[in-house]
């Protein structure tokens, strides 16, 4: 390997997995492969945008040829019938039970491919090259792969490890705003469940934020961004924080459930703002959803309140919002009662922080609670 690249290795259920980040990251592939070639299924825009360095990557995986479906991303990729195409096209490629699902794109094609490599021939050989800031830091890391159907985000999914994760941040300078917004949602979230002093380097460094993603059109390029900010570091840091997490609590039976900071709300508005014209993105739902919860941890004086105040800070520097119009209630309870998270057992788990860098799982927040930090439902 590299000197320049972070190596992080994980034995997730026995199954050895290796996150990669470096420049060169793509390179390694061929480790990765025991018995090429493998197929590829690659985010069409991001085969737009990188031609020259995916043919690389593809080339210099030894005996590989190049066998690739382009799709959409987005998360009306992720459907039963997405998944029938891959399975479709996969049976085209008569890939063996010995073979390699290599994929390339965003956190929803990372998601639904490796679900198809965990069901395809009950199991095959799953690389991904994660290529958008939400993917690096969250998506790509620890095996969970899902999609969306029944009205419910990622409700039938599986956890089947990657065995190798090759991250390069170059791949982000084509990335559009809203991406690296979207992004930022998850690499503050996991800075403040695991690392406090990423946290303060990130808050502290709101300025430049604000500069670079504040005020940008959402579906337009960020010049520069790239050498404004020191990404990899950040990247590598946030991975570190995940990597441990799942090392120690791959099926989320623990410490693991620190990741849902602000998913349980942001799932339900996510869904349910895409019955409107006005569609939450992943990213969004979540800054969302740990201003709410950071607001009732304060409220209840179990996290500090300048800490509060420091995420919703950070997150509106990033372009992110801080509060949303609630579904009426009897909605959102029904909505909360359909959401992944809940236990047959305990009910609807809750993420709340204690402090930056400490959390506490397994709460229990009421819907009046959320109403308090939301805004009116609209009408209509």
């Amino acid at each position: 390997m590299r000197d320049e690249s972070l190596i992080l290795e994980m034995m997730l259920d026995h199954t050895p997995s290796t996150f990669v980040l470096g420049p060169l990251a793509g390179l390694e592939l061929s480790r990765f492969v025991p018995n090429p070639p493998p197929v590829y299924i690659l985010d069409q825009l991001v085969a737009e945008m990188h031609p020259a360095w995916l043919e690389q990557i593809q080339n210099n995986c030894t005996n590989c040829e190049q066998r690739t479906l382009l799709v959409q991303g987005g998360e009306q990729f992720k459907s039963l019938n997405q998944l029938e195409k891959i399975y479709q096209w996969l049976s085209e490629q008569a890939l063996t039970r010995d073979g390699t699902i290599v994929a390339i794109g965003g956190g929803t094609v990372l998601d639904l491919v490796g679900l198809a490599a965990s069901t395809w021939r009950r199991g095959v050989n799953f690389v991904s090259i994660p290529t958008t800031l939400l993917a690096m830091v969250d998506a790509s890391i620890g095996g969970k792969t899902a999609l969306n159907t029944a009205g419910i985000k990622n409700p039938v999914g599986s956890f089947y490890p990657a065995r190798g994760i090759l991250a390069d941040v170059g791949f982000l300078g084509t990335l559009t705003c809203s991406d690296w917004r979207n992004g930022m949602a998850e690499l503050v979230k996991t800075a403040a469940i695991g690392d406090a002093v990423l946290f303060a380097e990130l808050h502290a460094a709101r300025k430049k934020l604000n500069k670079t993603l504040g005020h940008s059109e959402a579906d337009q390029p960020v010049p520069g961004i790239l050498g404004a900010l020191p990404w990899g570091d950040w990247v590598g840091r946030a991975a570190t924080v995940k990597v441990n997490l799942v090392n120690r609590d791959f099926k989320e039976k623990g410490p693991r459930k620190a990741l849902n900071l602000g998913h349980t709300l942001g799932h339900v508005l996510e869904a349910h703002s895409h019955q409107s014209d006005k569609p939450l993105s992943h990213g969004q739902a979540v800054a969302i959803g740990m201003a709410v919860v950071f607001r009732i941890a304060a409220e209840r004086n179990l996290c500090p309140v300048p800490q509060a105040l420091e995420m919703i800070q950070l997150l509106e520097a990033c372009g992110l919002p801080v509060t949303w119009p609630a579904p009426p209630v009897d909605l959102l309870e029904t909505l909360l009662a359909g959401d992944k998270i809940v236990s047959a057992r305990s009910g609807l788990s809750w993420v709340l922080p204690e402090r930056i860098g400490k959390i506490k799982v397994d709460a229990k927040v009421q819907p009046a609670e959320l109403l308090r930090w939301l805004e009116a439902p609209e009408e209509g």
